[in-house]
């Protein structure tokens, strides 16, 4: 198959067409059968999935469509090339309607993204883990069943945008433990400056020098990100300023029950009694909420726990922080879904400030983020939550947390809450 016939009939344009003009000399080479299009391998994986899939039955006549036609195959492989190989994201690829019908595009996508399973299994041997972590990422796949469906009619699949995700498994960088999943790195930028006491264990974040704060407490983001707090140039910013000397440091503290900057206060710390908490190269792994519900305080304590222990065991690291940053860690909840998992576990942690971010958590909860939102569904409590936010004309935030694995035998006693952040006895 020439270039220009691939085109004509996938009516693709790419989004980095130097990248595959420099193949298009040998398309020939992209035509071979994805394994995962291949008779047995959907029904191999299906139950790791831990979803229903009704649609197991229409599999078959996908992979006979996509063996029948070259530029289907030479899609397949031009998108786990990208993904799987070069780690690239791929929101403004679109999906193959001109070669399928619209359900089994989704269908299409949905094996592409289980073929990252086998190079995840081979990833995780070399690495030493147990068979059942590659669960973790199959179940992960699971989870994006629904996200498709809510913006697709019910239809089953898996959203492009969501596939660069897993390189992340691949490449050694990203392991679920439990509930949760959680990504390998060191303490990233976002995260306050954390001391705790010697002497009672109290443990206190201070904003980082330089922060840029909003009038409610949060973080401003750069003059150049959209949908940023301080977009406004009438918004007055505080610049937060952390100053040591004499063998104390001074800032300004963050209210772990609010995630906000008290800009009305400044604390000051004895470096004798108050020591840094993380170093800047520290390991720190980010916690990732994996769709799928369930997500109770009994199982999350579960989750944090095992991973100290994974860490310890197949890393060889002692953890002593765990961070989020996700939409679900959105303040609102405390007030907007107040009984729900999701405000118990915040309640567990210390929370922090970050910047807004335009639109945040709408593609988890509707499968899409686009288009007129005084439009978007409310039936069920956290989209009915979604609708009041967005009704108010509020912005849909996201937010930070931190827990120090000191205090993990302490989780679900509302251990940073205690008065003026004092850990209870």
């Amino acid at each position: 198959m020439q270039w220009t016939e691939f085109t004509a009939k996938s009516g693709f344009k790419p989004p980095r067409s130097d990248v595959f003009e420099a193949n298009q000399s040998d398309l020939a080479a992209w035509e071979s059968l994805p394994e995962c299009f291949s008779p047995g391998f959907f029904d191999r994986y299906a139950g790791k999935l831990e979803v229903p899939v009704p649609f197991s039955a229409e599999i078959s006549d996908l992979n006979a469509r996509v063996a029948a036609e070259p530029a289907l195959r030479i899609y397949a492989n031009l998108i786990t090339a990208a993904a799987f190989d070069r780690g690239e994201r791929l929101a403004d690829w679109p999906s193959p309607e001109p070669l399928l019908p619209r359900r089994q595009c989704g269908l299409f996508q949905l094996l592409l993204a289980m073929s990252a399973l086998p190079r995840i299994a081979a990833s995780y041997r070399r690495l030493g883990l147990p068979p059942e972590y590659v669960n973790g990422p199959a179940r992960w796949i699971g989870g994006t069943i629904a996200i498709y469906a809510a913006a697709h009619n019910g239809n089953p699949g898996h959203d492009l945008r969501q596939i660069h995700w897993l390189k992340n498994y691949m490449d050694n960088r990203l392991f679920r433990v439990g509930r949760f999943e959680f990504l390998v790195h060191p303490a990233p930028e976002w995260l306050p400056a954390i001391y705790r006491s010697r002497r009672n264990g109290r443990t206190i974040a201070l904003c980082r020098d330089g922060w840029r704060l909003t009038p409610d407490g949060f973080q401003a983001g750069s003059p150049e990100q959209a949908g940023a707090a301080d977009e406004n140039p009438e918004t007055e910013l505080t610049i937060a300023v952390l100053e040591e000397s004499g063998g104390r440091i001074r800032g300004i503290p963050i209210n772990p029950a609010t995630g906000r900057a008290e800009l009305n206060r400044r604390e000051e710390l004895d470096l004798d009694e108050y020591h840094p908490v993380l170093s800047a190269h520290e390991l720190v792994p980010s916690m990732h909420i994996p769709g799928g519900g369930g997500m109770t305080l009994e199982l999350a304590r579960e989750s944090l726990n095992q991973a100290v222990e994974f860490f310890r065991r197949y890393f060889h690291k002692e953890l002593r922080g765990i961070c989020c940053s996700s939409w679900i860690l959105s303040p609102d909840w405390l007030t907007e879904l107040p009984d729900s998992n999701l405000a118990r576990f915040m309640r567990e942690v210390y929370l922090t400030p970050l910047p807004e971010t335009k639109r945040a958590g709408l593609f988890f909860v509707y499968g899409r983020d686009d288009g007129d939102l005084s439009r978007y569904p409310a039936d069920n409590s956290l989209r009915r939550a979604f609708r009041r936010l967005i009704d108010a004309g509020r912005p849909l935030r996201t937010g930070g947390m931190f827990i120090l694995t000191a205090d993990l035998p302490r989780f679900g006693t509302g251990t940073y809450r205690a008065g003026e952040h004092e850990l209870k006895n």
